[in-house]
């Protein structure tokens, strides 16, 4: 686990863990330390964490980190059920065009740091990221 600060923001990196296999249970994990999995609001505060994770890089053997993304019903909300207003999926997100009835998990990738998703059958290892925000 690695902690940083932003402002109001405290956030854990959470390296890939057998207790910790899908999207809801990094969501479970994080709620169980009185966090949330990650929420970008803006473009500056997904550059703080592409640093911060390129400085830190708890991936071990992880594709990446899930976060508080979830696309259903046809739009992504984050998991506190707020509309995503801030993207930053490579190439524009692929699913804004039409309404499907499949689930999809946001995550930063560990190559690159850009953003993907993944379904809830994906086989990759994933860590996830964890924040509060106190101020």
């Amino acid at each position: 686990m690695t902690s940083g600060y932003r402002y109001c923001q405290r956030y854990e990196i959470l390296h890939q863990n057998p207790r910790v296999r899908t999207w809801e249970d990094a969501y479970n994990e994080c709620r169980r330390k009185g966090m949330s999995l990650l929420k970008v609001d803006n473009m500056a505060e997904d550059a703080f964490l592409r640093t911060f994770v390129d400085r830190e890089n708890p991936g071990y053997n992880s594709d990446g980190w899930f976060i508080g993304g979830i696309y259903s019903n046809g739009r992504w909300t984050w998991s506190d059920g707020s509309p995503m207003i801030y993207q930053n999926f490579p190439g524009g997100n692929g699913f804004t065009s039409m309404a499907q009835e499949v689930t999809n998990y946001a995550f930063i990738m560990k190559r690159g740091y850009e953003w993907g998703y993944v379904s809830s059958l994906g086989t990759q290892r994933m860590g996830y990221i964890c924040e509060s925000t106190r101020c």
